[in-house]
């Protein structure tokens, strides 16, 4: 009797530190699933170069055409409260226009923009591998254009701040064993405000005081961006490289004046940590 109570209180010990050992492994899972499914920070450091026009009634009624380069940054991250539905986005890309020339190729401007960009979007998986997202957030950007020949009006300064919507579009495929991702961005501002002088005004009044007309409501009416990029990622593992496209054209009018940029630039860029679609048995990094 003594040791069929000895063997009875061993099986249920030994059924206790299963049912621990089972709850342990299955704890475990569950992070390594929500952990491979919260995708980490996907950083994108990305250097462009190409074309660049750009006009401004208030410096020179022609365009001026010369070199865009530029640095961008991307950073996206699957939100932990929704991975599959949710995604968070930062974005900035920093454009300098060493010497653009009018027309008749006898005089120069010089310029620089800077855009920030942070949103959030719903995300949809489709069929045949795509992803879909749509959603907005704030946006801003700032830059200087400089003719230095004009003796009163040398300068004008870009300024907006704006409610932007972003849609994305991703597809996920292979180039044999290599897995590659196919993704369109779109940026446009629905609405928010833009500086923009008085025709003939030169900063030197805004410096003594004349601040009255300065400030405009912006709607796509008077103020149109759009901020496309076509790009191709390869994911070699360990890091990502992507290639691709972008195209940015800006105008803004009021006060019978109007400010113009387009921009066609040819994008190269790397990705520490890869994408994330090789499969490894080496968890994912949270960030």
């Amino acid at each position: 009797m003594k040791s069929l109570t000895v063997v009875i209180r061993k099986i249920i010990i030994a059924v206790a530190v299963g049912m621990i050992a089972g709850m342990s492994v299955e704890a475990h899972d569950t992070t390594d699933s929500i952990r491979n499914t919260s995708r980490p920070v996907t950083s994108t450091y990305s250097i462009e170069t190409g074309k660049q026009w750009s006009r401004s009634t208030y410096l020179s009624p022609y365009y001026y055409k010369g070199i865009d380069l530029a640095i961008a940054g991307n950073w996206t991250k699957r939100m932990p409260f929704s991975p599959k539905h949710a995604g968070m986005t930062f974005d900035t890309r920093i454009a300098l226009w060493p010497r653009l020339l009018n027309p008749g190729g006898n005089a120069s401007m010089q310029g620089f923009d800077i855009n920030f960009f942070w949103g959030m979007q719903a995300l949809w998986e489709l069929p045949y591998s795509l992803t879909a997202g749509v959603g907005g957030g704030p946006e801003f950007d700032g830059g200087v254009l400089m003719l230095l020949r004009n003796s009163n009006n040398p300068v004008a300064v870009n300024l907006s701040a704006d409610l932007s919507l972003a849609a994305t579009l991703e597809w996920k495929g292979r180039i044999g064993k290599l897995p590659i991702m196919a993704l369109w961005n779109l940026r446009m501002p629905l609405a928010g405000a833009f500086f923009m002088p008085g025709y003939g005004e030169t900063y030197y009044e805004i410096y003594l005081g004349n601040h009255s007309g300065l400030a405009h409501a912006g709607w796509p009416g008077n103020h149109l961006r759009i901020n496309s990029k076509l790009a191709v990622r390869l994911d070699f593992g360990r890091t990502a490289m992507e290639i691709g496209y972008r195209m940015i054209t800006d105008r803004m009018s009021a006060n019978n004046l109007v400010s113009r940029q387009l921009t066609h630039a040819f994008t190269i860029g790397v990705i520490p940590h890869g994408l994330g679609l090789r499969k490894t048995s080496k968890p994912s990094r949270d960030i």
